[in-house]
């Protein structure tokens, strides 16, 4: 096992990978999560060091073009395919945990929303 302050992104989405094949996912399971790897090292460069990696970076990551737009064309990708690589990246982040590479998972906060606030306990009941 790489020492956390060694471990670079692009290292540990190759391992990830591998631990997919190695636990029998199939191979379009693997060429589609690897593009998916592909657009986070477009966005972080694969030198990027995994404990470098912060929740604002993510959240940077997660409005830019590396994920919302096809590099070939600036076309805008579908939100399914945007919530597959976060679900993907997020994967990736968990397998880093769980073997030690990271000590926490660098995700940003999810925001409340407040368009529909839920009245206050004296407002229901009149």
């Amino acid at each position: 096992m790489l020492e956390q302050k060694e471990m670079t992104l692009q290292e540990a989405a190759q391992l990830y990978l591998e631990s997919l094949i190695a636990a029998g996912k199939s191979s379009r399971t693997i060429y589609t999560y690897g593009k998916d790897c592909e657009q986070m090292l477009t966005f972080f460069g694969p030198d990027k060091k995994l404990v470098n990696i912060l929740p604002a970076h993510v959240a940077k990551f997660y409005q830019s073009d590396a994920l919302l737009k096809v590099a070939k064309n600036g076309k805008e990708r579908s939100s399914r395919t945007v919530n597959k690589t976060k679900m993907v990246f997020k994967c990736l982040l968990n397998w880093a945990k769980e073997q030690g590479y990271i000590e926490t998972l660098p995700l940003p906060k999810k925001k409340v929303s407040q368009a529909n606030p839920s009245p206050a306990p004296e407002e229901k009941d009149l």
